[in-house]
């Protein structure tokens, strides 16, 4: 009775005619994600190696990397079409892997380094990628067509993402860390070939669809400063980035409290991975194309920032390990099976350079500037090292705050300004496919 129950409700959301295109963009998602999620502990290996003192001067240096490379990616989006520049880019990070592979070899795995270079090259890359690719589905379907297929596209993601580390951890004691950037080579040139088979279905341009789109190198930043419907989106990231960090940090401290051992916290991050994932691909399946289709996007957009409130506030009133866990797994599942398919969605209503240049600028650039601030800035020298300006203002009048429970009520203050500013940038959403519709 269940299956057919679900079965039913999926030949509700995909129209007969959808298929050939659903099915490939899913693929598509799973070898992107698949790929990454075989680089990613790698580079928590490399940051191991690195020293993980060095977190937030990398986070720093993949920061400015991005700076530097986004009027090269904005030259590439001008002057070629995206039946071009996808694989262009793809391609590109594709002999970046080849290279560091062959790097390894030659200079020595246990090269500090290199592994500094690899920390700061696979974060750059994860970002650009995944931006690329929701910047394609967004010409690749229209809004109707988001509501109902987004969660079930961003559902492959996270299929990649536990692929991605059976994979690494089936393999990794017969071929060795390092040549298993040959294996996420080989997912990356899988993804060149999903891009072939979805192209055809993509809009392009209503006007030529070989056509570039034209504009300057920097035009992401541009659009950013003209807009404020832009900035608001700009600000809803930063602030989404920030509630991660503290939720990361809070993760950190408690699992190394309790579970002094190794292969303990292996365990339970384990755990915490696994459960995260099965709660993300019910968010991408099933909630989000309800919500979707049945309720108001800035009310959608308001539900993420409600539930990071009540997780805040419930573990500022009992600090305790599981109450800890409980809401690291409900803000990392929800981050990417509540928040990223309808903040993803907004964009298939725009115009295509804010698609490609706005989009791309705000996942790579502000997304990793606000993990520059949160971790560098927020974490270590607001209120938790010994340098902080919380610790100096103790010491200062003379009274005592415990540092993880004033890191939490800014957290919970935050999450009140994230709600108002989804909500606000759910209500200019509409206005402004409005206002496109019109002009186009």
């Amino acid at each position: 009775m269940l299956i057919n129950k679900i079965s039913s409700y999926f030949k509700q959301q995909v129209k007969s005619d959808e298929w050939p295109a659903l099915l490939w963009s899913f693929l598509y998602f799973v070898f992107l994600l698949t790929g990454y999620f075989i680089l990613r502990p790698i580079r928590e290996e490399m940051g191991v190696t690195a020293g993980p003192e060095n977190y937030g001067w990398l986070f720093l240096t993949t920061f400015i990397v991005m700076l530097l490379i986004q009027p090269f990616y904005g030259k590439v989006v001008s002057r070629y079409s995206r039946k071009q520049f996808i694989p262009i880019v793809y391609g590109f990070f594709g002999l970046m892997i080849l290279l560091l592979w062959s790097l390894f070899h030659y200079v020595g795995k246990e090269s500090v380094l290199l592994a500094r270079v690899f920390f700061v090259f696979v974060s750059v890359y994860n970002l650009f990628i995944v931006s690329i690719f929701w910047s394609f589905m967004a010409d690749v379907y229209n809004k109707e067509q988001g509501k109902r297929l987004f969660g079930v596209i961003a559902a492959g993601g996270s299929t990649g993402g536990i692929l991605g580390g059976l994979i690494t951890s089936q393999l990794v004691h017969h071929l060795g860390t390092i040549n298993l950037l040959l294996v996420s080579f080989s997912f990356l040139m899988l993804c060149i070939y999903a891009v072939f088979r979805v192209r055809r279905f993509a809009t392009d341009s209503t006007i030529n669809q070989e056509a570039p789109l034209g504009g300057s190198a920097i035009e992401g930043i541009k659009l950013l400063i003209d807009s404020r419907f832009l900035q608001q989106i700009a600000l809803m990231t930063v602030i989404a980035v920030i509630i991660g960090s503290i939720f990361y940090y809070l993760q950190g401290e408690y699992v190394r409290q309790f579970f002094p051992e190794r292969d303990q916290r292996t365990y339970v991050f384990a755990n915490i991975n696994t459960i995260t994932n099965f709660m993300t691909l019910f968010f991408q399946l099933i909630l989000i194309p309800w919500l979707l289709q049945r309720v108001a996007i800035h009310k959608i957009l308001g539900i993420f920032p409600c539930m990071m409130i009540l997780a805040l506030t419930l573990f500022g009133l009992m600090p305790m390990l599981y109450v800890v866990l409980g809401a690291i797994i409900f803000q990392r599942s929800g981050a990417y099976g509540i928040m990223k398919p309808p903040t993803d969605w907004l964009f298939t209503g725009l115009p295509d350079n804010i698609k490609y240049k706005f989009k791309n600028f705000l996942d790579t650039v502000v997304y990793r500037g606000g993990d520059v601030f949160a971790q560098l800035i927020l974490v270590n020298y607001v209120f938790i090292s010994e340098s902080s300006l919380l610790h100096w203002l103790e010491n200062k009048f003379n009274f005592d705050i415990n540092d993880v429970l004033a890191l939490t009520v800014f957290g919970v203050i935050l999450s009140v300004v994230w709600l108002w500013n989804a909500v606000t940038v759910g209500k200019m959403a509409v206005k402004k496919f409005a206002e496109y519709e019109r002009i186009s």
